[in-house]
């Protein structure tokens, strides 16, 4: 089996969701309604 997860769940939640907002951060992705307003300016 997988190797389990100890501790408190909701803080494990917490981190892990800064840990995404940093990335995406860094990584400047453009969401999905900005790739859409683009696509619709370009035709």
């Amino acid at each position: 089996m997988g190797k389990q997860k100890k501790g408190n769940a909701n803080a494990q939640r917490n981190n892990n969701a800064k840990k995404m907002e940093e990335r995406s951060k860094a990584a400047d992705i453009p969401s999905y309604a900005d790739s859409e307003a683009k696509k619709m300016q370009s035709e």
